[in-house]
């Protein structure tokens, strides 16, 4: 049964999971707040040496005495970037386990629910996985950082003050606390609305990835009138929710001039007071520069950082930390849809021919180009290309040299290709195509059939990469090989463990990997072993034996080889390729592609690539077949 939502933000629901968090992370959260200490002293001295210096050095005329208390004032500075330095190393070791946290809570969730749920799949939990989990983790360190900022800053300043003179107190702490009473008004009216604006941004782009698939059937029954009626009211929601938001900044603003401000406009006010009730030149300077160096860039931030990445990060735990739950949609709105006249409106087949919102988050090797059973008088039609790219062109930026000039290039289902050539190239940059994760300047990208961006919507159904630096996240080792397959048998689980020499690491199963502690080897072991279980139709292998000795390179060679899926690998340990097997040469402006044997024959660059494997530096002319990228052999072209 799902529980109420808190309907006025408040963020009580994430006290528990906040504070056992903060249990696990003792440590560096001790270091942040011993590094934040020694900022408290500087701040301290920031204006307690200028009042020293001025009263009894410069204006008593003991130069020396102001110089050296100025000389502490340099070391406090100093004291303090040695102090933002250790800040930033020990903020790294809390948020980065955030993320990694919230990452598994979503995975597990959703993996979960595409198993076992019939119900369509909820396309926001994309949103949730990639932006929503780094708006926490950006938010969540932002927050952080500055009210650790603000009460370190707040305890040398008030401290300073309190040591120059109590009667200075009341003119800081007065307008303070009066503006941060106001700014603590908002926060609950700000978090409603910036919920609200997510859940509409949340079903806007719901509906707009819909009407994306369904773009062409749309286009061909006349309902894109229907379809633009139907988005109005969603743009409108979404428009309102953002100019709440807009008239709740105002008032924080207001705040914020009250709290940062104000305390400078009392203390200048009560000058002539001041001086003539005994308070020295230098001890009134000193208050003006702890509340003008210190308190306002430390409540200025502070205001600013709550409002805005406080109110976003309450919002968006709420979602992921209710993946679990099923909390994670706005209260009693269902999911948009397409108008029901879209498809009354259709003939009967172009309705049955709709794609549908639900797509497997997990599919076999040969689901991404399975068809509709034929009739029996219709011809079969040929497999479908793994992967084709027309005419793409890849620069990074509008003004550099391509990578990839107008490359043409086909690899067949179930083919191995191995794509070599020099640093520079294009190798990474022709896999960061095939997945979705780089968009090309010109040209074309298929997968099975399908365009690059309507793969996207298939997530791992599509293709599995396998990057330079491979991702392994807090959690037990059988949670890091499954999370794209969790429904893996255990002997399959089991074979990988065993092939990839991972028995180490399985020891304790229910002990989480650290992954700062594992060598790039066993980081790189289990991401191969992730990707070897993976039942995708193709995988992206970007220098898959980097890190491993001879026997783990030689038994990762050796467990792919015989793998089903397509596979492309980049790799500049240069592996020797199967008899038969074709091997793509980027060099500069001519590709080359043919078998290994051809391209000795055909390439300089590639037979001196190939000398680490004893082939001879130089055959004989006899070639049989051109390998060149202008052979015209509708393979592989680069113009």
């Amino acid at each position: 049964m799902t529980r109420p939502r808190d309907t006025d933000g408040a963020p009580s629901p994430l006290l528990r999971p906040a504070l056992a968090f903060a249990r696990r992370r003792q440590g560096p959260l001790g270091a942040l707040a011993a590094w934040s200490l020694l900022e408290s002293v500087r701040t301290f001295l920031t204006g307690y040496a200028v009042a020293r210096a001025l009263d009894d050095g410069f204006l008593s005329g003991d130069v020396r005495t102001g110089l050296l208390w100025l000389l502490a004032l340099v070391a406090a500075a100093l004291a303090g970037g040695l102090a933002d330095a250790g800040v930033f190393r020990a903020l790294g070791g809390v948020i980065e386990p955030l993320r990694d946290s919230l990452v598994r809570r979503v995975v597990r969730a959703t993996l979960t629910r595409a198993v076992t749920s019939p119900t369509p799949a909820d396309t926001a939990r994309v949103s949730r996985l990639t932006a929503q989990t780094e708006i926490a983790r950006d938010a969540a360190g932002g927050v952080l950082l500055t009210v650790r900022s603000f009460l370190f800053t707040s305890i040398g300043a008030l401290t300073g003050l309190a040591a120059l003179s109590p009667r200075l107190l009341p003119f800081v702490l007065i307008p303070l606390a009066a503006g941060l009473t106001l700014f603590a008004a908002t926060l609950r009216p700000m978090a409603a609305r910036q919920r609200d604006l997510l859940d509409a941004d949340e079903h806007l782009a719901a509906f707009a990835g819909e009407t994306d698939r369904a773009a062409r059937d749309i286009s061909a029954t006349g309902a894109a009138p229907l379809v633009a009626a139907e988005a109005a009211p969603l743009i409108t929601a979404e428009a309102t929710a953002a100019f709440a938001l807009a008239r709740w900044s105002a008032v924080r603003v207001t705040a914020l001039g009250l709290a940062a401000h104000l305390p400078v406009a009392a203390l200048l006010l009560a000058t002539p007071t001041l001086l003539s009730s005994g308070l020295t030149p230098g001890e009134l300077l000193a208050a003006l520069t702890y509340v003008t160096t210190a308190l306002l860039p430390a409540v200025n931030a502070l205001l600013t950082a709550l409002g805005t990445a406080g109110s976003r990060l309450v919002v968006v735990l709420h979602r992921l930390l209710g993946e679990e739950t099923g909390e994670t949609g706005p209260p009693g709105v269902p999911a948009p849809s397409l108008p029901e006249a879209v498809h009354t409106a259709m003939p009967t087949a172009v309705r049955t021919a709709m794609p549908t919102a639900r797509h497997t988050a997990i599919a076999t090797p040969t689901q991404l180009h399975a068809k509709p059973s034929p009739p029996a008088l219709r011809p079969t039609r040929p497999p479908l290309p793994a992967a084709t790219l027309h005419d793409v062109t890849f620069a990074y930026g509008p003004d550099a040299a391509p990578v990839l000039d107008h490359l043409d290039l086909t690899v067949e289902p179930g083919e191995h290709l191995l794509v070599v050539g020099p640093s520079g190239a294009g190798k990474s940059t022709l896999l960061a195509l095939l997945a979705g994760t780089a968009h090309p300047r010109h040209g074309q990208i298929h997968l099975g059939g399908h365009t690059a961006r309507h793969a996207r919507t298939l997530g791992t159904a599509a293709r599995v990469l396998v990057p330079q630096e491979p991702y392994v996240f807090e959690a037990p080792l059988r949670d890091n090989l499954t999370y794209l397959t969790p429904d893996a048998p255990a002997p399959r689980i089991t074979e990988a463990i065993d092939t990839f020499a991972l028995a180490s690491l399985a020891s304790d199963s229910a002990r989480p990997l650290r992954p700062d502690h594992l060598t790039p080897s066993e980081r790189r072991r289990i991401a191969l072993a992730r990707a070897w279980l993976t039942p995708t139709p193709l995988l992206l292998m970007d220098e898959p034996t980097a890190h491993l000795d001879a026997g783990a390179r030689a038994a990762t060679e050796l467990a792919f080889a015989s793998h089903p899926a397509t596979v492309i690998t980049v790799s500049h340990h240069f592996p020797a390729p199967g008899p038969g097997q074709r091997v793509l040469l980027l060099d500069g402006a001519t590709p080359y592609l043919g078998t290994h044997a051809a391209l000795l024959l055909e390439s300089a660059l590639y037979r001196e690539l190939a000398a680490g494997l004893g082939e001879p530096s130089a055959v004989g002319s006899g070639s049989t077949a051109s390998t060149s990228a202008w052979a015209g052999d509708g393979h592989a072209q680069q113009r």
